[in-house]
């Protein structure tokens, strides 16, 4: 019991402290941005149509992930349409700035299971989606690294193409289902039964849609880029930019010392965006990413919720059968 209790003090222990190191590197970076900023005479304009352009490349990689997560659904036991699921996919992704990561999967459960989803199986199709994604996304950042110009950043490629491999093997079809037996959830039908039927086609098709995502998300960052620095960014650049994008959520989700990866993910992706934009730049397009994408999932979460599917009508009541004839009345 001693030992259980000093591991119950000991973990959330070391996640504050390692949340309080990422919020004051963070804090360093941007107070000394703006220091510079101000020693130059030099101020932040923002251009709102390509923030707005950023948001709208967000809202559409989210929707090529959300595809993919429509198409686990679809070979699950309680299948789902397209619409339901991808609606269901955007509007959960406003659950991660709840602590934990529960929250994304609750809810995509609860917009779900009215028609027709299996609540376990969806939980597990969103765990699968999620390490898929990520899975991707580390892989696009090793691509984009080694396409970016010289000098190759050596250490963002190496850490991209060791979580590349770490989670591909997590998402490969046989090995997942022995994943599932170690994951606990508060969902009844917890068994072989409720997994989707995964193949090597879907996990494919997965990672095609969630590789377009990931382009699509650094393309966002593109045009952030280009709202805070007019100069915008030559696209020999623009593989650098998509996997420091990559890197950064894939680092913001496995270190998951705040909700949303704040703070983890602004501190990746102002490291490796400052040798092709500068570090100003850099602090500054970050930051400003951050408040797109989420205006973006309110925006769009907001909407989605308005507008709700027709839920499946139900099967129709068989008419009662006729009552079996009595003797005396065939005998009449």
């Amino acid at each position: 019991m001693a030992r259980s209790g000093w591991k119950r003090f000991v973990k959330p222990a070391v996640k504050t402290g390692l949340a309080v190191l990422v919020l004051w590197y963070l804090y360093r970076h941007v107070t000394r941005t703006w220091h510079d900023l101000h020693e130059h005479g030099e101020s932040i304009r923002v251009d709102p149509t390509w923030l707005a352009v950023g948001a709208g490349l967000y809202l559409a990689g989210l929707t090529a992930c959300g595809v993919f997560y429509a198409k686990v659904m679809a070979a699950s036991p309680g299948p789902v349409g397209p619409i339901v699921a991808v609606r269901a996919y955007l509007i959960s992704h406003l659950g991660k700035y709840v602590p934990g990561k529960a929250m994304v999967v609750v809810m995509r459960v609860a917009l779900t299971a009215p028609y027709g989803a299996r609540p376990a199986t969806a939980a597990l199709a969103a765990f699968y989606e999620t390490l898929a994604m990520m899975a991707a996304g580390a892989l696009a950042a090793a691509v984009g690294f080694a396409l970016g110009p010289a000098p190759v950043q050596l250490i963002p490629l190496g850490a991209s193409a060791g979580l590349a491999v770490l989670l591909l093997g997590v998402v490969e079809p046989r090995v997942f289902p022995r994943v599932t037996k170690l994951m606990t959830m508060p969902f009844p039908n917890v068994g072989p039964d409720a997994l989707p039927a995964l193949s090597y086609r879907l996990l494919g098709a997965g990672l095609l849609l969630s590789l377009t995502g990931w382009v699509l998300l650094g393309l966002s960052q593109v045009a952030v880029v280009r709202a805070v620095a007019p100069a915008g960014l030559a696209p020999g650049l623009w593989p650098v930019v998509v996997a420091g994008v990559a890197l950064a959520t894939v680092a913001g989700f496995v270190v998951a010392v705040l909700p949303g990866g704040l703070g983890v993910r602004e501190g990746v992706l102002m490291a490796t965006l400052a040798p092709a934009v500068g570090e100003d730049t850099a602090v500054v397009s970050a930051l400003a990413l951050r408040l797109t994408w989420v205006a973006a999932e309110v925006v769009a979460g907001v909407a989605l919720a308005a507008v709700r599917p027709a839920l499946p009508a139900a099967a129709p009541l068989s008419p009662p059968e006729p009552p079996a004839p009595s003797p005396e009345s065939i005998r009449a």
